[in-house]
């Protein structure tokens, strides 16, 4: 459940109220006063997947950042660049002829979300946008204010971007999310397999200690233990710790970084997602299940081996203990080298990382969350004169720029690996195991099974980083912080998740219903916070049932109702 939407879901609601008395009018008619030849330039650039316009078109947007700052471009050729002139937004001008002007710009989640809905409430939302959750979606299509795209995906959606879809399965296509009484109301963002999380340790501790790999809950708490009590940095101080958790323990799966999901998930516990039980969809955080990881995890805080003030610890706290070597050990997804803990280790204490598939289930492998296939829409404000771009920009993200070997992508491929301005729209549409099949790609051209003109534009950045980390190891030297990011996560944990794969649960439903927009924040409040009373034993075990019923009384219920009505919709 994305909390940060059901936050918003208020504003938002209202905002839409208000939006849809102000009238959008129609799509004015650009080509008036046009010669039937100038017309029919325009018809064509409209009508052709990656078509250049006769004149420069401009949009206006919401412009997406990622969390990293644009402190990485400094010392590079790129480091002058802005959210309206970079390597991307260059070259989509020198394809299409188009240029975006930012109405607004933020971080990735609240921050962006958070802009979203003031743009709503203003009843002046941009031509075309990214919109990150369902519930605004529905809400800006039932209150008329975005384009009808239909015709627009069957006549200009590239193969490649049709075909990413069709990959997820007929049941699970993300296009039926954004299917409204039969019409195509927004394009897709895929979600890719984020596969599992890991346990990441590091090895040189473990080497340093004679230790093995751990597996089950058992092997990784006597690997903890050891982290904390034998000193694996052999500097003589009693000054490391066991395993740090985020404090909100789960949740996000698996983008909350430092959380540990995968412990509930160990002993069959699946909180924070709904999933079907006895034909009916439940709640897993209020299940029976959840009793067992919550008395170990206390065990574990009581005997020290969780971090002792993890509820009290911001993520920059977390971080800093990574990067000090105060700690060693945390739960992550495959791409955690791209963390700064790891980065400055990795820079500033020849720390070595590996990411380990534990703990294991009961059938010996990571029992893990499937994450929803797609990851928010691009919206096209209704009346907007050139409605197509939303579709030919989708399409030039998704294959044509990673199969352009010509000057015009070069900048692309070089600011791959340097991962801040992201395309404009925030929307690429990719095969479910996309991240794999890449990594794959990569592995074959490393490998001398295939030669690097097999690999897209994206993936020979990857290619590229790995040999230039490579190289630098076995320079004796230290290999660009980038570098080592897309070398450790795509070909040290990528390739373990590959060959370790995960048994997954899906959960059976993704949204929100009408009462959690009142009802779910309370509810998750007074969940975490019995969670956590439990883990540090200010509440026992059994306090958790008392929770359940209080859960159930106060809307768990109702919630549960809509929850499984909506399911058979």
């Amino acid at each position: 459940m994305k909390k940060t939407s059901l936050k918003l879901l208020a504003l938002v609601s209202a905002a839409l109220t208000a939006a849809a008395c102000t009238s959008c009018g129609g799509s004015k008619d650009f080509t008036a006063g046009m010669t039937e030849e100038e017309k029919a330039a325009w018809q064509a650039a409209a009508s052709d997947p990656y078509g250049k316009y006769p004149e420069l078109v401009t949009y206006t947007t919401g412009y997406n950042l990622t969390n990293q700052g644009s402190d990485v471009l400094a010392g590079t050729p790129y480091q002058n660049d802005t959210t309206e002139n970079n390597a991307y937004t260059r070259y989509l001008r020198e394809l299409l002829n188009v240029q975006n002007e930012n109405a607004f710009e933020a971080v990735s989640g609240s921050d962006y979300d958070q802009k979203v809905a003031m743009a709503i409430a203003s009843g002046n939302i941009p031509d075309i946008m990214h919109v990150a959750d369902y519930e605004t979606l529905r809400q800006l299509v039932e209150s008329d204010l975005i384009e009808d795209l239909t015709d627009i995906y069957n006549n200009l959606a590239c193969d490649a971007v049709k075909a990413a879809y069709a990959s997820y399965g007929e049941n699970n296509n993300p296009l039926n999310t954004v299917t409204f009484d039969g019409k195509i109301m927004a394009i897709p963002k895929t979600q890719l397999s984020d596969g599992q999380d890991f346990l990441w340790l590091r090895k040189d501790w473990l080497d340093n200690l004679g230790l093995s790999e751990p597996s089950t809950l058992e092997e990784m708490e006597a690997v903890l233990k050891a982290f904390i009590e034998q000193d694996p940095d052999g500097d003589g101080q009693d000054d490391t710790m066991g395993l740090v958790v985020h404090s909100e323990v789960y949740g996000g799966y698996p983008n909350n970084t430092f959380a540990i999901d995968n412990i509930f998930t160990a002993l069959d516990a699946y909180p924070n997602v709904w999933i079907e039980k006895d034909g009916k969809a439940v709640y897993g955080s209020v299940q029976e299940e959840m009793k067992q990881p919550l008395e170990l995890l206390n065990r574990w805080y009581s005997e020290g081996i969780l971090d002792k003030e993890f509820a009290t610890r911001t993520n920059d706290d977390i971080v800093g203990l990574i990067s000090t070597g105060k700690c060693g050990a945390f739960i992550g997804p495959w791409w955690a080298p791209f963390n700064q803990a790891q980065t400055s280790t990795y820079a500033t204490d020849d720390a070595q990382w590996v990411n380990v598939s534990a703990p294991v289930g009961s059938e010996g492998s990571i029992n893990a969350i499937s994450t929803k296939p797609y990851a928010g829409f691009v919206v096209v404000r209704k009346g907007y004169e050139h409605p197509e771009l939303a579709m030919k920009i989708v399409n030039v993200n998704s294959e044509y720029s990673k199969q352009d070997r010509t000057d015009a992508a070069a900048e692309i491929k070089e600011n791959q690996t340097l991962a801040y301005f992201n395309w404009p729209l925030y929307c690429e549409v990719q095969p479910g195991n996309n991240a794999e099949l890449m990594t794959g790609h990569v592995l074959d051209v490393f490998n001398g099974k295939a030669g690097i003109d097999s690999l897209t534009t994206e993936e020979q950045s990857y290619y590229e980083a790995a040999v230039r980390f490579t190289e630098a190891e076995a320079a004796g030297e230290k290999a660009d912080p980038a570098d080592y990011s897309q070398y450790t996560s795509r070909m040290v944990s990528m390739v373990r998740m590959i060959e370790e794969p995960a048994n997954y649960t899906t959960p059976v439903f993704f949204e929100t219903t009408d009462s959690m927009g009142t009802r779910w924040s309370s509810l998750e409040k007074m969940e975490m916070e019995t969670v956590l009373k439990i883990i540090t034993g200010e509440y026992t075990i059994d306090q958790f049932d008392s929770f359940v019923e209080k859960w159930t009384q106060a809307g768990g219920e109702t919630i549960t109702q809509e929850v499984n009505e909506a399911i058979k919709k």
